[in-house]
């Protein structure tokens, strides 16, 4: 590839890349694009320049590269000939994958040839600047009104992609234009510039400062640069405007307010009374309700609602009138958060889309999520007649249905009323079931019932049952072999993992179980009796099993048992999870980072242990356990997390602790950690017995000295997701800001690298600890601006004299 076509595909390529090799390229533009749009289109739009790369690479068609020169030609840069280029080949493109038709060639030569169409930042300007002054406008007459301005065809492919682009972002609750039923348009911020709606002021309002744009100021809700007369700005966010301190404080506490805006400012007054209910105003709000409804079925927001009255009554809301919460009650709507509805169903059928796009997003849009829903609908109604149970059960029978479907029905936190339901569907279910594939899944459904009504043995029948009826399918076998490991049979369900394909590489269980039954039992010939005491012959008991496990060697499966009841249990479990690793993670909007957090063994600790999972495990899962076992796991809710200092260290046998919050000096079982552990080097961990000494569990972290204090204190709140941000705290590197208030992005003292980068190195991290020591918190001569040096001491985890 020419290097000028090189530069205007990649920029700079690093070294090592060839920008020649298909997948080469792939990754460079992955690292350049990957961000754009969210996760469903960044892919997409990866795919597209690809594409293009290739074509361009590969001269064919030869019309691309020349397009690509005539348009830098012309002055554009590179990223916005790209887009150029993206737009003209987008409608091709999907005419293939949604269409399934022939790629047009013809078709695309020529919108290259109409490149370039103008920008989305201008279309964008226009499409406001038109509605602005024709509030109300159809969008069929508005992008009639932006082509015919533009000078360009309505129909133009290229056109009607970037048309729909920018509508989807302008058009819509983040952007400043919205639209009604009637596919009318309109400008929020001019339209409702200058109205006045009222509020009752509340205690808390008063006190926190923070005045509520809900319900009753909805109109109110996308101007986001707001100031006080007096100048002062407002601090707009989700929920609410903040003032200056005390701007609320001179209004007694339910004093009825008319809150108006214009121009940006903020006008609030005083009214003696609240304005009566006015029954022209109620009626225009439920004439726009009952419009706008009628389609979707969904509930409306309130702010749609002022819309509309503005837009066909503008004066309505010139002057005070009652309160929003009031006018939509004498309208004879439910107010749910910040939407309305009539009645009941209405409702309904925004839990039911909720619940669909929830099951799409676990198994996509195709044949399993369609499959998925079906089943729920059929559920939802009643499954009346056999032909619709059988229908169920056929459709739960996949396991990634099944994965998706009862966390559907029984919902995150144990309604009782949708336990109820979910138990009389089940025996509808068992009741039409007489195929072997159909019992089975009805007795597994039954079983998840059983369990999270928290009658566990219940749930063991019938795991069992299904078992019995289909022996082959592995949602039963998984089930049993859970059961079956709680109840401390390790070699059994050992074979009934192994039976399904599981190995210690991809499951934690079998990983677990297979440290323990290794074959290691006292050397007895077959005949005599076996060492268990069971009085048979050791050929008929324990040849070929593993000698008794001691309840010391179990803690690390007690600890398994804990961690595969939240995996495993169904509902609360996976959000808890997904919140906590949120916290620990150095960076939650980043994949790999959220990666990293949920394979923290602290994380599963603390979920367990400061949120409170722990006790559901005994609650639920105990009357499975071996009663050392059980009995065990009750003293460890006994023990907190605390900060340790290392007496002693044995090498792979273990170390000598003592807990500076108790003062209690531990003798504690450990291989791998005592190997590592230094005399003196504090560690935050839990240390509990095992039954003939102590051992840790969970997650382990060094302590930087002098930072043991705050740490207790931490611990003493019993705030897992705090404790977890605290590590994330520990583990960013330092920033560093610059005079302009910019990242400053090297170092010359660190040899021109990052402090990201020194901080990751611990060659470099003494080096990067000297140098932040040396910085007063503005340096002039520096030019270094940055946290106070106590702040990045405490992140790089260093103690400082």
């Amino acid at each position: 590839m020419n290097p000028e076509k090189i530069t205007f595909l990649f920029g700079e390529v690093p070294d090592g890349f060839d920008p020649g090799d298909p997948d080469d390229r792939l990754t460079l533009l992955t690292a350049e694009h990957g961000g754009e749009g969210d996760e469903l289109t960044a892919p997409a739009q990866v795919g597209f320049r690809a594409a293009l790369a290739d074509q361009i690479a590969s001269d064919n068609p030869p019309q691309v590269w020349r397009t690509a020169q005539r348009l830098l030609a012309e002055g554009r840069d590179r990223v916005d000939v790209m887009r150029q280029l993206v737009l003209a080949l987008t409608p091709a493109l999907m005419d293939v994958v949604v269409a399934h038709k022939e790629f047009d060639l013809d078709a695309y030569l020529a919108a290259l040839d109409r490149l370039p169409v103008p920008s989305a930042a201008d279309v964008t300007a226009l499409m406001i600047e038109i509605v602005r002054s024709m509030q109300g406008i159809e969008v069929d007459a508005l992008d009639q009104q932006v082509t015919d301005r533009l000078g360009l065809p309505a129909d133009d492919p290229v056109m009607e992609m970037l048309l729909d682009t920018v509508s989807d972002y302008v058009i819509g609750p983040d952007g400043p234009l919205e639209m009604l039923a009637g596919d009318r348009v309109l400008h929020v911020e001019s339209l409702t510039d200058g109205i006045v709606l009222t509020h009752r002021l509340s205690a808390a309002e008063g006190m926190s400062g923070m005045l509520d744009i809900g319900v009753d100021l909805a109109g109110f809700w996308r101007h986001d640069k707001l100031r006080l007369g007096s100048g002062d700005e407002l601090d707009v966010g989700d929920g609410g405007w903040v003032g200056p301190d005390g701007w609320l404080a001179g209004y007694p506490d339910g004093a009825m307010l008319a809150v108006r805006v214009g121009g940006g400012v903020v006008t609030i007054t005083v009214l003696d009374a609240a304005p009566p209910v006015a029954s022209e105003l109620v009626a225009q709000l439920r004439t726009i309700y009952d419009d706008e409804v009628a389609e979707p079925w969904l509930p409306i927001t309130v702010e749609e609602l002022v819309l509309g009255v503005l837009l066909d009554h503008h004066a309505a809301l010139a002057e005070p009138t009652a309160p929003l919460t009031d006018l939509l009650d004498a309208a004879g709507l439910q107010i749910r958060g910040l939407r309305v509805a009539h009645e009941q169903s209405v409702w309904d059928n925004a839990a039911r889309a909720r619940r669909t796009y929830r099951v799409f997003d676990e198994l996509g849009a195709g044949g399993r999520g369609w499959a998925a829903n079906r089943a729920l609908s059929l559920i939802d109604g009643g499954v009346q007649d056999r032909s619709a149970a059988r229908e169920v059960l056929d459709l739960l029978h996949d396991p990634e249905i099944l994965e998706v479907v009862p966390n559907e029905l029984l919902g995150s936190d144990d309604d009782p009323e949708l336990l109820a339901a979910t138990g009389e569907l089940v025996q509808r279910l068992l009741a039409a079931a007489t195929k072997p594939a159909h019992q089975a899944v009805a007795h597994w459904l039954a079983a998840v019932v059983a369990e999270r009504r928290g009658q566990v043995l219940d749930g063991e029948s019938h795991v069992r049952m299904a078992v019995r009826a289909d022996p082959g399918w592995p949602c039963a076998a998984d089930r049993l072999a859970w059961y079956t490991s709680d109840r401390g049979d390790a070699i059994e369900a050992l074979a009934i993992w192994r039976g399904l394909g599981a190995t210690a590489a991809i499951s934690d269980d079998v990983r677990t179980l297979e440290q323990l039954t290794a074959p290691d039992g006292p050397k007895l010939g077959r005949n005599q009796p076996c060492w268990c005491g069971s009085g048979r012959k050791f050929k008929a008991c324990h040849l070929g099993r593993p000698a008794r496990i001691e309840l010391p060697d179990r803690v690390g499966w007690l600890c398994r048992k804990a961690a595969a009841y939240l995996e495993r249990r169904g509902g609360a479990p996976r959000e808890v999870v997904f919140e906590h690793a949120a916290a620990r993670a150095v960076d939650p909007y980043d994949d790999d980072s959220l990666a990293e957090a949920l394979a923290d063994p602290l994380v599963i600790d603390v979920v367990l242990h400061e949120s409170g999972w722990f006790d559901r495990f005994l609650a639920d899962r105990g009357p499975l356990l071996p009663d050392d076992e059980a009995l065990l796991a009750r003293a460890w809710t006994l023990v907190q997390r605390s900060v340790y200092e290392v007496l002693e260290s044995r090498p792979g046998t273990g170390i000598t602790m003592r807990d500076l919050r108790t003062g209690d000096v531990l003798d504690v079982r450990e291989r791998s950690f005592s190997r590592e552990a230094r005399r003196g080097a504090l560690v935050c961990a839990r240390v509990v017995p095992d039954g003939q000494s102590h051992q840790l569990i969970g997650g382990v972290f060094t302590v930087a000295p002098g930072r043991e204090r705050d740490l207790l204190d931490l611990l003493d709140e019993h705030d897992g997701l705090a404790l977890l941000a605290y590590i994330a705290d520990r583990h960013r590197a330092p920033v560093i800001i610059g005079p302009d208030g910019q990242v400053l992005e090297n170092v010359p003292a660190l040899g021109g690298i990052t402090p990201r980068e020194a901080a990751a190195d611990p060659t470099r991290r003494d080096e990067l600890a000297r140098l932040i020591a040396s910085f007063p918190e503005i340096d002039s001569s520096t030019g270094i601006v940055g946290l106070r040096p106590t702040r990045l001491r405490e992140l790089l985890g260093f103690r400082y004299t």
